[in-house]
């Protein structure tokens, strides 16, 4: 969910750019009723997640890919739970270390290498696994960082089932992102990870609301947007978005959501 200007940046220093006034105008209020999350589901699938995890005051949870702390303030905010988050990208994790917040902490880390300091009730990925080179690595990471039958909860772009390179290619282009295999191949994933009791859900039907409102706040907020942004970027964030929704309207792209649990050991009383 974001944009280019020209060349393609850094994949990883173009996010840093989330930040800025335009996300606030055209994606955080209209589409995240002004919480932060760069992610198509927002606080829904957050609720989800903590629900069936029965979060609490007395739970620890990892978020990978943390970004700049919204998913870790919610979470913290609404339930109580301390929060860990593990981010790469040093401009995101100093804005979330700058936030602050009680029980939340913040480190640098690779989602793919980062080795787990404690236990976790909870680990999630969202909207992170298709940044990444090796999301079978990170599953793995949060596989090993929760306890026997803790929960992993993810949420992200998938390839669906015609998905063309040319549409791959700019997805690449306009976010860094390779989509997840399909359906079957990333349960299989999930299972190659360690984890069992998986659960895919598709909310692409959520992924088109979300470019719809985006479409729709870049167009009724025009003028507010222009105050704070270029003509070249506002063109740039039009493209983006008709991509995204031409695309998930069609489902050369899908999103959904997964929940899965690290094994207990054999012959354990739950």
């Amino acid at each position: 969910m974001g944009t280019t200007s020209g060349v393609a940046p850094d994949k990883n220093a173009m996010y840093d750019t989330a930040t800025s006034p335009v996300w606030q105008l055209a994606v955080y209020e209209p589409v995240h009723k002004g919480w932060e999350f760069t992610n198509v589901a927002g606080a829904d699938l957050l609720d989800h997640v903590a629900g069936k995890a029965r979060l609490g005051p007395a739970d620890e949870v990892l978020e990978l890919c943390s970004g700049a702390g919204a998913v870790a303030r919610y979470l913290n905010s609404r339930y109580g739970c301390a929060v860990t988050g593990v981010e790469i990208n040093e401009f995101q994790l100093g804005h979330a270390r700058g936030r602050g917040g009680d029980r939340l902490r913040f480190l640098h880390g690779d989602a793919q290498t980062w080795q787990p300091d404690r236990a976790y009730d909870v680990a999630l990925a969202v909207d992170s696994l298709s940044l990444l080179a090796d999301p079978l690595a990170a599953l793995r990471t949060a596989r090993q960082a929760v306890r026997p039958g803790g929960l992993v909860a993810i949420a992200d772009t998938v390839a669906g089932p015609e998905l063309v390179s040319r549409v791959r290619d700019r997805v690449w282009e306009l976010d860094g992102l390779r989509p997840l295999p399909g359906r079957s191949a990333t349960v299989s994933m999930l299972h190659a990870a360690g984890l069992d009791d998986v659960h895919l859900v598709d909310l692409t039907d959520v992924a088109v609301e979300c470019f719809e409102r985006i479409a729709l706040a870049l167009r009724d907020r025009f003028r507010e947007l222009s105050a704070v942004t270029t003509s070249a970027e506002l063109a740039d964030w039009n493209r983006s978005t008709a991509f995204y929704l031409q695309n998930f309207r069609s489902r050369q792209l899908t999103y959904w959501r997964g929940t899965a649990r690290r094994p207990e050991p054999r012959g354990s009383v739950k």
